[in-house]
């Protein structure tokens, strides 16, 4: 069996890596270019051209790559689970947001995000992946476990290969995966064993050798999605209306006894044959299966790839970044600078030709000419040996500095001018006399040339929103497990899952992660001008426009919004002044401390004397209709009586009369 998948695998990975050896060494070049100090000459026709010349880099490509990575970190992208379905309900998907971003906190993740991003801005593709971790590997007795949504693949153009026939940007099509994991030889000799080191073939060509790399082993991690039908028992309590799911193959035991006593405990059981998806992961070495770590927690393959730029042609996936269309740009630009650097350092100034009888005596004075900075110099004059006359006592001629070529001159300007092309219609100056909004429309246009890298970074977001939801539905399932939540605002928090309540004299089960579906949302808002200023400009503008129409509660409450979504130095005292301001004229729903902190100021507070004005007068109400209340049923009690009497004594005095 271990030989089947090896063989199956290292078929495939040839499949998957073969056709992108080219594509993949243009992207590794790409990112050396733009962080390793002398990678922009590595290209062999301009490493042999100027090879014995000056050689510049200028860092021209450095500020689009920092403007697109500012965008994005000026507005983090994260997954909102909204519920979807009748099984599914709010409260649960509110549980799932703060799940992971507790998890993501706790696992450090937003690392493994950005590192992914700036992989696929400059070469075009980077990656990572998501696992399931013990909470606590270092305590015997805790069982749980814990997902972690991001971690970190580095150099992932060379580490992770998708099934080639996956055309869908998340691969939520690929039937397969690889990532290599990099071991030092000593690394892999204390994890697998010195009889087991042999590398998996890395799968890519790299245009420059490093002198000083470390000899590296290389594991690959091979998911295989295995798609097939099983067993579903579907649990109905004939009572309750608790609805459940099981699977055949999760069942520990007799199966057949598991049913029966489902039945036993009141269970309408009814077996069906689906379709289910399941990942199986597996740890090759170059010649044989180290581990078959079996099927893992979820139905989707755990990696979330990120693209800058991404296109098919003829039949195969490609990629890019933005470092890679302006490689040819800038090293042009770097050999026209590079020219003129050396014509500077080699004829600075126009140098006198002398004689050496000219000189004669002043060779170290003429040598220190522009490090003393010598007024002036000194020579000897030229002689008619046969006249004893002064032949001539100024330089013969000079060496004059080299003029610019006008094909350099034109070149030079060429090349800044198309690389120069992003800053002149940015955004990073303000002008004098430019209005709020006029700075908001070039903040939005320069903010559109990040829409690409940011739009494909939100749908690998939600990709990794898809697979933390199927993750957690199977590792957060234990019946009163408390977890940790956290707010947008990075408030923590605490829930329980599988917890039982009763509201309303119905009995439910909250935070139950197995049950119902739920969508991901991943959205990308403008960078520059965040929603934040643009709410408080927003809500000054409605306060000066409601003052002037006489609605001063409108106004009052517009600014008081725009307080609280001020942000600066010193500004936390007045936030919360205005906070308890527009909970007094009911602008804001108070949150549960805030109506805990009302209750318990209503308990020990005296009451006005208004209060007890209109306490006292209301009692009195109270006094005088009971007081009336009385003296009506005592009225209707003495007319009953004198009725009474009266019929009682008629029948006597008849009865008498009669005797």
């Amino acid at each position: 069996m271990s030989d089947e998948v090896l063989e199956r695998a290292l078929r495939r990975f040839d499949e998957a890596a073969n056709p992108q050896l080219e594509m993949r060494a243009l992207s590794l070049a790409a990112r050396r270019f733009a962080t390793i100090p002398g990678a922009q000459w590595e290209d062999d026709g301009w490493a042999e051209q100027f090879e014995k010349s000056i050689r510049i880099e200028g860092r021209k490509i450095q500020r689009p790559i920092r403007k697109i990575e500012t965008d994005y970190r000026e507005n983090r992208i994260i997954p909102d689970f909204r519920p979807d379905g009748k099984e599914a309900d709010q409260e649960t998907a509110d549980a799932l947001d703060g799940l992971h971003r507790a998890d993501s906190y706790e696992f450090k993740a937003q690392q493994a995000r950005d590192n992914a991003f700036s992989e696929a801005v400059m070469g075009g593709f980077g990656a990572y992946r998501l696992a399931s971790v013990d909470e606590d590997e270092y305590d015997p007795d805790n069982d749980h476990r814990r997902v972690n949504p991001g971690l970190i693949i580095a150099d992932a153009d060379q580490k992770v290969f998708f099934d080639p026939q996956a055309v869908l940007y998340d691969k939520s099509d690929a039937r397969f995966a690889f990532v290599l994991t990099a071991y030092t030889r000593d690394g892999f000799k204390d994890e697998w064993g010195e009889d087991k080191v042999v590398s998996w073939p890395e799968g890519v060509t790299k245009r420059q050798f490093d002198w000083y790399a470390t000899e590296l082993v290389y594991v690959a991690e091979y998911y295989e999605k295995e798609d097939k039908r099983e067993v579903c028992y579907v649990l109905d309590h004939q009572q309750t209306g608790k609805k459940e799911k099981f699977w055949a193959s999760d069942i520990e035991g007799d199966v057949k006894e598991w049913v029966d006593a489902k039945k036993l405990a009141g269970f309408n059981v009814v077996e069906k044959r689906k379709k289910r998806c399941r990942i199986h992961k597996y740890i090759l070495s170059g010649a044989e299966m180290l581990e078959d770590k079996g099927r893992i927690a979820g139905q989707y393959i755990p990696i979330v790839p990120v693209y800058g730029n991404r296109a098919f042609v003829d039949g195969m996936e490609r990629f890019w970044g933005i470092v890679q269309p302006n490689m040819d740009l800038v090293r042009v630009y770097n050999s026209c600078i590079s020219r003129l650097a050396e014509v500077n350092a080699t004829s600075p100034n126009e140098k006198p030709i002398f004689t050496p009888e000219m000189v004669a005596g002043h060779e170290d004075s003429w040598s220190r000419q522009h490090i003393d900075r010598l007024a002036y110099g000194l020579i000897n004059p030229l002689t008619d040996p046969n006249t004893g006359q002064i032949v001539a006592t100024g330089p013969l001629a000079y060496i004059k500095p080299a003029d610019m070529s006008p094909v350099l001159a034109a070149l030079l300007q060429i090349v800044s001018s198309d690389l120069l092309e992003d800053e002149q219609d940015g955004a990073d100056t303000v002008k004098a006399n430019t209005s709020a909004e006029a700075m908001d429309i070039a903040a939005m246009r320069v903010d559109a040339k990040s829409g690409v890298y940011l739009d494909n970074m939100r749908q690998s977001v939600q990709r990794e929103g898809e697979i933390y939801l199927g993750v957690v539905s199977e590792e957060y399932t234990e019946e009163g497990r408390e977890m940790n939540t956290m707010t947008e605002d990075g408030d923590d928090g605490q829930i329980i899952l599988m917890e039982n309540t009763s509201e309303g004299g119905e009995n439910r089960i909250r935070h139950d992660l197995t049950r119902g579906k739920y969508k991901v949302i991943a959205s990308v808002s403008e960078a520059t001008a965040t929603r934040r200023d643009k709410t408080v400009r927003s809500s000054l503008h409605i306060a000066e426009v409601s003052l002037n129409a006489g609605d001063n509660e409108m106004s009052q409450a517009a600014v008081i919004t725009a307080v609280t979504n001020s942000d600066g130095e010193g500004i936390d005292d007045l936030k919360k002044f205005a906070r308890k301001r527009g909970l007094a004229i009911g602008l804001f729903e108070p949150n549960e401390e805030e109506q805990a902190e009302a209750a318990k100021q209503q308990e020990g507070a005296e009451p006005d004397p208004t209060t007890i004005l209109v306490q006292a007068q209301a009692a009195d109400l109270n006094a005088s209709a009971e007081k009336k209340t009385a003296e009506t049923a005592k009225a209707e009690a003495q007319t009953l009586q004198i009725m009474d009497e009266l019929s009682t004594p008629k029948v006597i005095r008849m009865g008498n009369q009669a005797r």
